[in-house]
């Protein structure tokens, strides 16, 4: 069967396929092409919550997808001051970090450490905000006794713990380029403008060549900025992550999946869920591949240790294979239910057409000639019947591509580690 993602009137784009997302993930790079846009973009809460979800245990990430299955509130980003995604909330915790990491600094001049300080103070108490609004924010997770009690019954109550560990979770959102400019850089605010001046005091005393020097490595980023065309992470798990929540998002948002037309693939498969799991398996595989190389470093030049891990990686290999072919599902499903869009949009306006038809005909009628009424319909039901036909091509595939995504449930054995 001919892949109707290739057909001309879609733009014959060639479709994501597993050998692009590995490469992506060698990379760490995703091009701006696959991304609705066509330029670096935050995941959704969504999507956010769902992979922060992966961080928790397995009964907490259930409720996750429990309360978003059902429609429950969960946690957005404009609670969060200043905000617009939650790659907003991880910046800001990174920022705090740079500043931490500035403080520590033995040849920083006395007058600045209080301009860093108060910064920090700032930046903090923004991230605090945000804690408490995602935790324990009105409207969200019950707060009374007999609200508290509902949603433990229905399975659907997340406990204060989980919330807490759901919040750091969400400060770990994967986020393009967000080693490639600092937050404080961003920001552009006061405080900012306040340790430029006072660093630049200090450089006037210290000898304007040196200073000069001293405030460009203070504010300067340490990493690569993002090339042209490509939005950067910071290893391949975060980009499979991104990759993950990307697709989902342009399957959540896409019309067609909604239609009554995938009314049956759409209870094939619980996309929260699989992108939970996704998540959960990303996030122990990097785990262990984190132990692993502390385990090599600690063990020093024992051969033994080190032939053990090796073989220990290659069992686990394949299973990073497995991930990558769930996220390749999960981009087709993608790109067939927009394609499935495009068609529909098709036979709406036909539809339309179909209307005016009836006018003509009942125009036509008056004056005795119904051919041309007649040949206007049958050239309408052919159309409609190619639509249709087309959109039977769409559910097909659809259905091979879930069934692909699902496929992972019952291998699922533990954690995993990348090639």
């Amino acid at each position: 069967m001919n892949d109707p993602r290739l057909s001309p009137e879609f733009g014959g784009s060639r479709p994501v396929v597993r050998t692009d997302i590995a490469a992506w993930c060698d990379r760490c790079v995703v091009p701006v092409s696959v991304i609705p846009g066509g330029e670096p973009a935050e995941l959704s809460d969504e999507a956010a919550v769902i992979i922060a979800a992966g961080h928790l245990s397995d009964s907490a990430r259930t409720i996750v997808v429990t309360r978003m299955s059902r429609g429950l509130p969960i946690p957005t980003s404009d609670l969060i001051t200043g905000a617009t995604a939650f790659g907003d909330l991880r910046r800001i915790k990174r920022s705090v970090g740079a500043i931490d990491a500035q403080l520590r600094n033995p040849m920083l001049p006395s007058m600045v450490a209080p301009v860093l300080r108060s910064r920090r103070t700032a930046v903090s108490r923004k991230l605090e905000d945000g804690r408490k609004q995602v935790i324990n924010g009105k409207g969200i997770f019950a707060t009374s006794i007999r609200g508290i009690r509902r949603e433990r019954r229905d399975g659907v109550h997340l406990e204060l713990a989980d919330r807490e560990a759901l919040f750091e979770a969400l400060t770990l959102t994967p986020t393009p380029n967000v080693h490639a400019g600092g937050y404080m850089r961003r920001a552009g605010t006061v405080a900012l403008d306040r340790l430029v001046g006072a660093m630049g005091s200090a450089a006037a005393k210290a000898g304007i060549e040196r200073g000069r020097r001293w405030v460009s490595e203070l504010t300067a980023d340490t990493e690569l900025a993002p090339a042209n065309g490509e939005a950067r992470f910071l290893d391949g798990y975060e980009t499979i992550l991104y990759v993950a929540g990307l697709f989902y998002d342009r399957v959540m948002r896409c019309p067609a999946w909604h239609s009554e037309h995938f009314e049956l693939q759409r209870g094939a498969v619980d996309l929260n869920a699989e992108l939970a799991e996704i998540a959960a398996d990303v996030i122990a595989l990097r785990t262990i591949r984190v132990d692993l190389d502390a385990s090599r470093q600690a063990g020093g030049f024992d051969t033994s240790l080190d032939d053990h891990i090796s073989r220990r990686e290659t069992s686990l290999r394949p299973v990073w294979t497995q991930v990558v072919d769930r996220v390749s599902a999960l981009a087709s499903v993608a790109e067939v239910v927009e394609s499935a869009a495009v068609e529909l949009r098709v036979l709406a306006e036909f539809a339309r057409t179909a209307t005016i038809d009836d006018r003509i005909d009942r125009l036509v009628a008056r004056s005795g000639d119904r051919e041309i009424s007649a040949d206007n319909t049958k050239r309408l039901t052919e159309q409609v019947r190619a639509g249709e036909e087309q959109l039977r091509i769409y559910r097909d595939v659809l259905q091979g591509n879930i069934i692909r995504l699902s496929s992972g449930d019952s291998h699922r054995a533990g954690p995993m580690l990348e090639k």
